[in-house]
């Protein structure tokens, strides 16, 4: 049994409870934007569960996170410059700030929005490049992801409802 089924059945414990099962996916949902470089989807086909819920309860974990990346990237934008002396991070860096300086809040809604997509190194990506709040506002920087997540999770529902492939809850 892979990890995503392991997980999987782990919830599943819980989709009696949705309180315990919302509460559980959130902590997941914050933890996947501060530091588990994988795709939270994969959750929301848990039955049990109302998915309005689960699509809400992602956006805030997601919310959450991003607080917290915010932070922590000011802290730690020294440490990834320095691997700047390697000319594709550089030129990454360089090409991301130009994005970001350009399309700001729209670029990392849409980036954020995207099913699958890792969360942990855009929003790190984007704190970092946010030079102290020039670019983006705490607040600004946490509601766009929190409209993110639900955006994503509208977006996984579209698709399973579009190809009829049954989702739960």
């Amino acid at each position: 049994m892979g990890f995503w089924d392991s997980l999987i059945d782990w919830l599943n414990q819980y989709q009696a409870d949705p309180a315990t099962y919302l509460f559980l996916f959130f902590l997941f949902c914050v933890a996947a934007a501060i530091i588990l470089p994988i795709p939270v989807e994969i959750l929301l086909v848990v039955p049990g569960v109302p998915f309005v819920y689960k699509a809400i309860v992602m956006g805030l974990g997601k919310g959450v996170g991003a607080f917290a990346v915010f932070h922590i990237g000011g802290e730690i934008e020294q440490v990834v410059r320095r691997f700047s002396k390697w000319r594709w991070f550089k030129w990454l860096l360089d090409k991301s700030e130009i994005f970001v300086r350009r399309y700001g809040y729209g670029a990392m809604y849409v980036i954020m929005s995207v099913p699958g997509m890792v969360d942990t190194i855009p929003l790190y990506i984007f704190s970092i490049l946010n030079k102290e709040g020039e670019l983006m506002t705490r607040k600004g920087f946490v509601i766009v992801n929190v409209l993110a997540g639900v955006t994503r999770a509208v977006l996984i529902y579209t698709l399973f409802h579009v190809f009829d492939i049954e989702l739960f809850g």
